[in-house]
């Protein structure tokens, strides 16, 4: 019978926080760097120009077939050979980033394919500038479509995050695999971690509720996005 103890990992743990400052932080920053390449790649989906849908097209369909390790592979371990050296946080940064914006084009192009025609002819016949047609009409109108999704690939981020570790980023995943190394105490340290990524996820998914319901009740009232 397994012997669990949970009291070994105690004198870890106060490293555990800044550990959870990084998955945070790197989740953050590849959630709204991927979501504004997303936007611009599922413009370029839609566009009328046959070489801009073709990038697009070409870059989604290969990056959401290669798995987010593989890619994180060649960011950090690849372009060192032709003498780009990164830092593991930046080369995990980038590879997530990269990974969720072909995910977030997907989500954003969906959100394009649902706003009406009528709605873009409306806002032209307004005499809108088609920035200021894609600022003001279009993109508030994407986000209540979206808003469901982008939360699903947010928790996916914060998820692909965990094997950062690779990069020799200091985040949860990483403090799991130095605390058992230590210990021998493997179990303990998953159970750790586990709690840690549900509580993220969970903490993160009741945050984006919150905000929608903030968010679109404040529109449907007949205030400003």
């Amino acid at each position: 019978m397994y012997d669990f103890n949970i009291e070994a990992m105690y004198p870890f743990f106060d490293k555990l926080p800044a550990a959870i400052w990084t998955t945070v932080e790197i989740s953050f920053l590849a959630t709204i760097f991927s979501a504004i390449l997303g936007i611009f790649l599922a413009l370029m989906r839609r566009s009328d120009r046959l070489m801009l849908r073709a990038i697009a097209t070409t870059y989604v369909e290969i990056i959401r077939n290669m798995p987010l390790l593989v890619l994180l592979y060649l960011v950090f371990f690849g372009l060192p050979a032709f003498g780009i050296v990164l830092s593991g946080f930046l080369s995990g940064l980038i590879a997530l980033t990269l990974n969720s914006a072909a995910f977030m084009t997907e989500i954003f192009r969906a959100g394009l394919i649902a706003v009406p025609k009528g709605q873009y002819e409306a806002a032209r016949s307004q005499g809108m500038t088609r920035s200021r047609m894609y600022l003001s009409v279009i993109l508030p109108q994407i986000l209540r479509v979206s808003y469901a999704p982008l939360g699903n690939q947010i928790i996916g981020v914060i998820m692909g995050s965990s094997i950062m570790m690779i990069a020799t980023v200091e985040e949860v995943t990483a403090w799991m695999n130095n605390t058992g190394a230590v210990t021998y105490r493997y179990f303990e340290a998953f159970v750790v971690v586990a709690v840690v990524y549900l509580v993220l996820c969970q903490g993160t998914n009741l945050l984006r509720n919150l905000l929608g319901r903030l968010i679109f009740k404040s529109v449907a009232a007949g205030g400003r996005w």
